[in-house]
């Protein structure tokens, strides 16, 4: 998804922009606008890779939202309690568990503005929670991963998919992450399906995102 003509005519507009404005305009004018500087490919590209290189998805997902969206509040979680998913078939591989052991689901959808910007789901070994962690997410306001991270617990990247088309609208998911947490002695805790949504875009790349 290399940056096309498009891209292009932005870096000229970007590299005459001043000249034209001292040629041409007085010195009361006001600014021309112009097209946004990314697309919404590249925006996510590099949303990716910050994803993919972090140890804390969350917090990578809140610093996101305050930067490039704008939004001076923290992730606001909920978890849904709707519709529970079936683990994918290699979760026991991942966990390195048998099937006789009992899993626990957990869907947390994160909310920024009021939108939804990604919904994660874990399946993971509630028998490794410590009193502290269960008090934690007895709350319903904090993100497993984050509980499990302050409980020293690390996040490994298994795979990353975009889901963003070459053309034509966006979905509704753009990404699609796959990671494990792992207590402090490489036990792994947890597998979590991450997909994260197109609101993570500002309004100008949801609507022109080429």
């Amino acid at each position: 998804m290399a940056v096309g003509m498009k891209g292009l005519l932005r870096a000229s507009v970007l590299l005459f922009y001043p000249i034209t404005l001292c040629w041409c305009l007085p010195v009361f004018a006001v600014p021309v606008s112009i097209p946004p500087l990314m697309t919404a490919a590249e925006m996510l590209m590099q949303l990716n890779q910050r994803l993919v290189h972090s140890k804390n998805a969350p917090a990578t997902l809140n610093h996101w939202c305050n930067q490039q969206l704008n939004n001076a509040e923290d992730l606001q979680i909920v978890v849904d309690t709707n519709r529970q998913l079936p683990p994918p078939a290699n979760v026991y591989q991942l966990l390195k568990i048998t099937p006789d052991t009992q899993l626990s689901y957990l869907k947390q959808r994160f909310l920024c503005g009021g939108k939804v910007v990604a919904v994660f789901d874990h399946w993971f070994r509630a028998d490794m929670l410590t009193p502290a962690m269960q008090q934690a997410l007895a709350k319903k306001t904090l993100a497993l991963g984050s509980i499990a991270r302050d409980a020293g617990f690390f996040r490994r990247s298994l795979s990353n998919n975009p889901l963003w088309p070459d053309e034509g609208a966006l979905p509704v998911f753009v990404m699609e992450h796959l990671a494990v947490i792992y207590r402090s002695d490489n036990t792994p805790f947890s597998l979590v399906q991450e997909h994260y949504t197109r609101q993570l875009l500002p309004r100008a790349q949801q609507l022109d995102p080429y």
